[in-house]
């Protein structure tokens, strides 16, 4: 592998000659600087990008932090997050977690480092001040930290009504909607859950959620959890979830002879790829993932420039995809 000092000896100049010209500090005739990208295009030579981000200051990288990327959500929301600063002349390190507490902080000391330029914050394992005094620009997804730290997120409080009226709708009597371990209320996207149940409670329908850690699981666990859950509430009538663990219960309650909606009615949260791989068309909360992708990046990017924000926290509104899986829009196929 060539290396500068190469390519300065082939373009006759000096080492530090080429470094300038690379970090685009030099002061040089357009004719030396042809000699040196020839020799670099002959050489073959890859400039470290990495060095030449630390003595910039600034990378031209931009650290995505997730709880699994085989999350439906945060996989699909990675793609609109790297297209958009692909777009702005930045690239995305995408990090898992695992959503396991030490990782995380781990892979926050890291990135305190010259490797990224900022973050945006898919996981919340570690207190908030941890976020709030980061010491990056950093933007938040679906959870609050403080008005000092700016987050994105979906209209979850509209995204649970819209999901009890459509059990309502379909005339269910006992609705079970699957929760997380670690939600609180600080996590917004719990907000569904509450709104949800107190919107059946009004209306006199039993409801009763349902918290499970759910990345512990891929299709098969959630598959084989949906057949116990539903074995230990046959009375239940409706479920909302997530899409990964939502089409496991559609396929869990036809395998034990459930009809779908006549039986149970399912409505999916998210509205990511997985909703669409199922043989019934499902009823499903869409996330505005385009939206809050490329939002989270406008933000981010507004705080690397110092650019003051108008406002810390950006609420987007969610849709209901009626389908086959719940009785109050049917579709004859």
């Amino acid at each position: 592998m060539s290396s500068i000092r190469d390519v300065a000896r082939k373009a006759n100049v000096a080492a530090c000659t080429v470094s300038r010209v690379l970090n685009g500090t030099a002061n040089v005739s357009p004719e030396t600087r042809m000699r040196i990208e020839q020799a670099m295009k002959e050489l073959n030579y890859i400039p470290n990008e990495l060095a030449r981000g630390m003595f910039k200051q600034k990378a031209g990288i931009i650290a995505m932090l997730v709880p699994s990327i085989r999350h439906p959500y945060f996989s699909s929301l990675a793609k609109y997050i790297e297209d958009a600063l692909y777009q702005n002349g930045y690239k995305l390190m995408l990090c898992s977690t695992g959503d396991d507490v030490e990782r995380e902080k781990e892979y926050l000391k890291i990135l305190k480092s010259n490797i990224v330029d900022g973050v945006i914050m898919g996981t919340n394992s570690q207190e908030p001040e941890a976020y709030e005094h980061f010491g990056k620009p950093l933007v938040m997804l679906d959870y609050y930290v403080s008005d000092k730290v700016p987050v994105v997120v979906s209209d979850h409080a509209q995204g649970g009504f819209l999901a009890a009226q459509e059990f309502i709708k379909s005339g269910c009597k006992y609705v079970l909607h699957i929760g997380s371990e670690a939600e609180t209320e600080r996590v917004l996207s719990y907000e569904s859950h509450r709104v949800l149940q107190k919107t059946l409670e009004e209306k006199g329908i039993r409801a009763r959620e349902l918290d499970i850690k759910w990345n512990t699981f891929d299709y098969d666990g959630y598959l084989e959890l949906s057949k116990l859950i539903l074995e230990k509430y046959p009375e239940i009538d409706g479920i909302m979830a997530a899409d990964m663990p939502a089409s496991a219960f559609l396929k869990a309650a036809v395998q034990i002879g459930k009809k779908i909606p006549e039986d149970i009615c399912v409505v999916s949260y998210d509205g990511t790829f997985v909703s669409n791989t199922n043989i019934l068309e499902v009823t499903t909360i869409h996330q505005p993932m385009e939206k809050i992708g490329h939002t989270s990046v406008e933000v981010l990017l507004k705080l690397l420039k110092g650019e003051e924000l108008e406002k810390t926290y950006m609420k987007f509104p969610v849709q209901i995809k009626p389908g086959q899986t719940t009785r109050a829009h049917q579709i004859n196929i």
